[in-house]
């Protein structure tokens, strides 16, 4: 067994991953169960903090185990997730399969990341990972768009079948990676290797002491956690319109999520663009989101679309950038601690906004809360890609001097 096929075992991997039914109607499914708006978001909330509270021991662990099998384990337990809501429609249900999903993608985060590029630096073309892993990240959201034009129809006559087959995805996704790939030498310094520190000390020291490093983990921990955030409201945003059926909501849901795709599949192509241009196009980015709020059900919701397409494809740009930016950055073998330090501090980011997008929307709507959203991103965003160009002023200073 070798890497040979990796590029085509990759993306199989990465569209099962996402070919899950219940993703365009799971918030719409709960609120349908009795939950409050205070309550969604507080279900939000547990996923949130249980992924913060796993995400760096699962990255300790995947420096330091087998990483094909510890993605398997994940998949089972991110298919436990659905198993859980099945069983147990209520409150106390959902929070359990929320904390099993959280474990999954836990484990997921940063092991995916360095047991791809570790391949790739292997085979000698570690170049490649924006390409392969932004194809793999358009893979993901061509079976979302297919999970979503499914999952709302099939919702229509029932949530029972679309979580037994929501669980059945994830399980074949980690069985491709066990099968398939061969697990690669880690690449890093030789610290880790001896085993003298732990990789989350080595994590902090090189987040710490890296000023480019702490830039794109900052960054990276903003605009990602902003679109995770806004993308798991959607369902109830265009409910709250009250002119999609819940089969419409999931075909409008994949359409904008298969945008993302197209911008993760084609994001290596702007590979060399600065940090400092990727927060000005954020800027604008979350301008357009805002426009798209405000005109809210105009002419049949057909703008608030256009722009969440626009919005989610530059997003998923963003976060290829990101990622490849951030993967090439470290230095040490502590590949997936630092990327799930990174993931840890989203979590954190994300509990904050699910908490108020819930306040909000219990006092007004759904429509409101996002809109004050993406009015704290556009300044946000702004203010990063200030530091970047203070930074960059800095060094042309110190050059000239």
């Amino acid at each position: 067994m070798t890497n040979r096929f990796i590029e085509p075992v990759w993306l199989a991997h990465a569209f099962f991953e996402e070919l899950v039914l219940v993703y365009p109607v799971y918030a719409i499914m709960m609120l349908d169960q009795g939950m409050t708006e205070m309550q969604l978001s507080t279900l939000f909330v547990i996923w949130a903090v249980a992924a913060f509270v796993l995400e760096i021991p699962s990255g300790i662990v995947a420096d330091r185990v087998n990483r094909r099998r510890y993605l398997f384990v994940g998949s089972l337990a991110g298919a436990g997730g659905f198993l859980v809501w099945w069983l147990w429609p209520g409150f106390w249900g959902f929070a359990g399969g929320f904390v099993f999903w959280s474990l999954g993608g836990a484990i997921r985060s940063g092991t995916q990341q360095s047991l791809l590029h570790d391949v790739l630096v292997a085979q000698g073309r570690p170049e490649a990972f924006a390409r392969i892993y932004g194809r793999g990240k358009g893979a993901s959201s061509a079976a979302v768009l297919i999970a979503m034009g499914l999952g709302g129809y099939a919702a229509e006559h029932g949530y029972d079948q679309v979580l037994l087959l929501s669980a059945l995805a994830p399980i074949l996704s980690g069985l491709l990676v066990v099968v398939f790939i061969r697990e690669p030498a880690r690449t890093g310094g030789p610290e880790e290797a001896e085993g003298v520190e732990s990789p989350l000390r080595v994590a902090v020291r090189s987040i710490a002491g890296q000023p480019r490093l702490r830039l794109i983990a900052l960054m990276f921990i903003a605009f990602l956690g902003l679109s995770g955030v806004v993308d798991e409201y959607l369902g109830p945003l265009f409910r709250e319109m009250q002119i999609f059926s819940l089969g419409v909501i999931g075909l409008l849901y994949g359409l904008v999520l298969g945008c993302r795709g197209l911008g993760t599949s084609f994001a290596h192509r702007f590979g060399s663009m600065p940090l400092r241009r990727i927060g000005h196009v954020t800027v604008l980015n979350h301008g357009l989101l805002l426009a798209g709020l405000l005109l809210g059900p105009t002419d049949e919701g057909i703008w608030l679309v256009l722009l969440l397409c626009v919005y989610f494809a530059v997003m998923g740009g963003v976060e290829v950038l990101l990622e490849a930016n951030l993967q090439a950055s470290i230095e040490v073998s502590a590949r997936a601690t630092i990327t799930s330090v990174a993931g840890a501090g989203l979590e954190v980011w994300a509990t904050g906004l699910f908490l108020l997008i819930g306040a909000l929307a219990t006092r007004h709507d759904w429509s409101s809360a996002l809109t004050v959203v993406a009015m704290m991103a556009m300044v946000l965003s702004l203010v990063l890609a200030g530091l970047d160009a203070s930074k960059a002023g800095r060094h042309d200073h110190q050059g000239a001097a």
